[in-house]
């Protein structure tokens, strides 16, 4: 059997707590707020993923760009103009890697850690 509920017998009952407590407005805006150093690394990874696209974007316009003068060349795609930049910027990492451990094996000991970098240790 149905029995329609109207607002007379909601209004009637008062206040019913069942489930979830309300939050007002404000509390919910202070749960969710990130901490300073949460949003700080939101803002550089954010800044880190727009610089990789916006140069992905370069290199396909100017790959594309000239493959206008020269019928050889294929048009790029975005996801492959990211590809490219992403193991070029691989590449790069690898190399100054190579150049640092470099730097150590020729002077060894001759470098301290200071913070994020290292600097040369005081001469004997």
């Amino acid at each position: 059997m149905f029995f329609p509920v109207n607002g007379n017998l909601c209004s009637a009952l008062g206040s019913v707590l069942a489930g979830m407590p309300y939050v007002p407005s404000q509390e919910v805006i202070r749960v969710l707020r990130l901490t300073e150093p949460a949003e700080i690394r939101l803002q550089e990874i954010s800044f880190f993923l727009v610089g990789l696209l916006l140069c992905a974007a370069i290199i396909q316009g100017l790959w594309n760009w000239i493959g206008r003068d020269f019928a050889q060349l294929p048009r790029m795609s975005f996801l492959r103009a990211l590809g490219v930049v992403v193991l070029w910027g691989l590449l790069f990492l690898f190399v100054l890697n190579l150049i640092a451990g470099a730097r150590e094996l020729m002077t060894p000991g001759a470098w301290q850690r200071s913070g994020a970098t290292y600097e040369l240790r005081d001469q004997p």
